[in-house]
């Protein structure tokens, strides 16, 4: 598997609008965001490790 880097919010709202934000936990090993892509976000993210969404 392939590891991800997301860089701005717009790919996660739109997986979670479209209901497949778990689309990226079976693709790639780790997501990773910064803390402001998290807060801009607004929900939880989805706890895929201790090293992904974070």
């Amino acid at each position: 598997m392939h590891n991800i880097i997301i860089s701005d919010t717009s790919s996660l709202i739109l997986f979670d609008k479209i209901g497949e934000l778990e689309l990226l936990k079976m693709v790639y090993d780790t997501i990773v965001t910064t803390p402001e892509i998290a807060s801009e976000y607004g929900d939880s993210l989805p706890d895929m490790d201790k090293n992904s969404f974070s």
